[in-house]
C-alpha cells in the first residue's frame, strides 16, 4: 500500500509490527497457558511437552548463525512477511492435528526457522529504520507497547475459545489472529527498495555481503559493548519474574494473588515502555546515557528488596515495591536496539551483528538453571543470591553503557571506524 504521508506511514508501520511481534510468538510458548490442555489433548507427558520446547530452542540456535548473514542480504519485508504467514500455516497445521505429538514436533522444529533465523535481526533493523536518527528509542518504546497489548490479546481470546470448544479451537484462533497480522504486514510495510527509490537509506542491506564479512563484525567493540546490552537488560526484564515465587515463599503470599500481581508486573509494565523512548531521545539525547540512569535505579531498587525486607515485612507494602523494578526495566529494554546507533556499525552489517547476538542464549541457557540451583540447595537465603547477582548485571550495564559512550565519541570523532569492506 502506497502511502504518501510521512506519519502515517510511520505509524502504520509501527502499529503493524507491533501486532506481529506480540503473536508470532504465541504458538511457540503456548505451553505457558494451555499446560495441561496440551498434554491432555495429545496423551503425553511433561517430559514430552518440554521436549517441544527443546526442539524449538536448538533450532532456534542452529539457525541464528545462517539468519545473521541472511538479514543483511535480504529484504526486511519480504522475511517479516515470510516469517509469519510461514508461522500461521504452521499454527493452522498444528490446530489441524492437534492430538499428533509426531506432528506437533515438526511443527515446533518448523517454527525454530520461521519465528528465528533472519526474522529477528531484520525486525530489528526494520525498526531502527523507521523515522528520523533521534527517533529510535520512540519506535522500539511504541514497538513494545503495541506488542505488549496484542500479546495479551492474543492470550485472551484463545484462552475462552479453549474453555468453550477445546484446545484444537484456541489454536485456529491463534492462527487466525497470527494471519490478521500477515494482512497488515503484507499492507502496510514498505519494501526496502521503495524506501530507497524515495531517498531513504537503509542500514543493514547490501547483497554484496560475505559469510567471511562475520569477521568485520566480531572484530568491532561496539558488537561485544552492543552484545553484553543485550544480555544485561534482557536478564533484568526476564528475571522480574523471580518476585513471583519470592512474595509466596518469603512473604506468604497466596500462589493465585502471586500470579495476579505477576500478570500486572508483566503486561502493565508494557504501557511504559514509550516512556524509554522519550527519555532516550528527548531527555538524555543517547540510549546509552539513559541506560546508566534507569540501570542505576533498578540496582538500588533490587538493593533495597535485600536490605528493607523480611519475612515480617508488610505483604501489601512489600507486594506494590516489587512491581517498582518492572516499571523502569521495561522502558530501558524495549529501546535496547535502539543504541546500535551509538556503536557504529558498519551500515551493511547491522542486521548480522543484531542476529549474531542470538548465537549465545547464555540468559535463557545458563541462568535459570543456576537460580534453581540456589532455591534448591539454599531455599528462601537463595534470593540474596538471586538479586545480588542482579544488582551485579544493574552494575555491568552501567559501566557497559559508559563504554558505548566513549565509542560513540570517538567514532564521531574520527579517531574510530568500523572497518570497511
Amino acid at each position: 500500500m502506497h502511502i504518501k504521508n510521512d506519519k502515517v506511514r510511520y505509524w502504520l508501520s509501527l502499529l503493524s509490527l507491533g501486532f506481529m511481534g506480540g503473536t508470532i510468538y504465541l504458538l511457540p510458548y503456548i505451553r505457558y497457558v494451555f499446560y495441561d490442555q496440551m498434554i491432555g489433548t495429545m496423551s503425553i507427558t511433561d517430559t514430552q511437552l518440554g521436549l517441544l520446547s527443546t526442539v524449538y530452542a536448538c533450532v532456534v540456535s542452529i539457525s541464528a548463525i545462517p539468519g545473521a548473514f541472511m538479514s543483511d542480504r535480504i529484504d526486511a519485508k519480504k522475511t517479516i512477511v515470510f516469517s509469519i504467514i510461514s508461522t500461521t500455516i504452521l499454527t493452522f497445521i498444528h490446530a489441524m492435528f492437534a492430538s499428533s505429538y509426531t506432528i506437533a514436533l515438526l511443527v515446533w522444529a518448523g517454527m525454530g526457522i520461521t519465528t528465528s533465523t533472519a526474522y529477528w535481526p531484520s525486525l530489528i533493523k526494520y525498526i531502527n529504520n523507521l523515522g528520523t536518527a533521534d527517533e529510535a528509542g520512540n519506535s522500539f518504546g511504541t514497538y513494545y507497547m503495541i506488542n505488549g497489548f496484542s500479546g495479551a490479546l492474543g492470550n485472551a481470546l484463545p484462552l475462552y475459545f479453549v474453555t468453550k470448544w477445546g484446545y484444537s479451537a484456541g489454536m485456529w484462533c491463534v492462527g487466525a489472529i497470527t494471519a490478521i497480522a500477515s494482512i497488515m504486514v503484507i499492507f502496510f510495510l514498505e519494501s526496502e527498495a521503495t524506501k530507497k527509490a524515495r531517498g531513504e537509506v537503509m542500514e543493514g542491506d547490501d547483497d554484496n555481503i560475505k559469510i567471511s564479512d562475520v569477521k568485520y563484525v566480531l572484530k568491532w567493540p561496539g558488537f561485544w559493548l552492543y552484545f553484553i546490552m543485550t544480555m544485561v537488560t534482557y536478564q533484568l526484564y526476564s528475571n522480574v519474574s523471580y518476585f513471583n515465587p519470592y512474595l509466596i515463599d518469603v512473604l506468604g503470599i497466596e500462589p493465585s494473588s502471586s500470579s495476579l500481581v505477576s500478570v500486572i508486573r508483566s503486561y502493565g509494565a508494557m504501557i511504559l515502555a514509550p516512556v524509554g523512548g522519550f527519555m532516550a531521545d528527548r531527555v538524555f539525547k543517547s540510549s546509552a546515557k539513559w541506560f546508566i540512569c534507569g540501570l542505576s535505579i533498578v540496582g538500588l531498587l533490587y538493593a533495597g528488596v535485600l536490605f528493607l525486607f523480611g519475612p515480617q515485612s508488610n505483604i501489601m507494602v512489600v507486594t506494590i515495591y516489587t512491581l517498582i523494578p518492572s516499571l523502569i526495566i521495561m522502558p530501558v529494554y524495549s529501546v535496547t536496539s535502539s543504541v546500535i546507533r551509538e556503536v557504529h556499525f558498519h551500515p551493511a552489517m547491522v542486521g548480522t551483528a543484531i542476529g549474531l547476538t542470538g548465537v549465545l542464549p547464555i540468559s535463557d541457557g545458563l541462568i535459570p538453571p543456576m537460580f534453581g540451583f540456589f532455591l534448591d540447595h539454599f531455599g528462601n537465603t537463595g534470593y540474596t543470591f538471586i538479586f545480588g547477582y542482579l544488582i551485579g548485571i544493574a552494575i555491568l550495564g552501567v559501566v557497559c553503557s559508559m563504554l558505548i559512550i566513549r565509542l560513540d565519541k570517538d567514532c564521531k570523532a574520527g579517531k574510530k571506524v568500523m572497518l570497511d569492506k
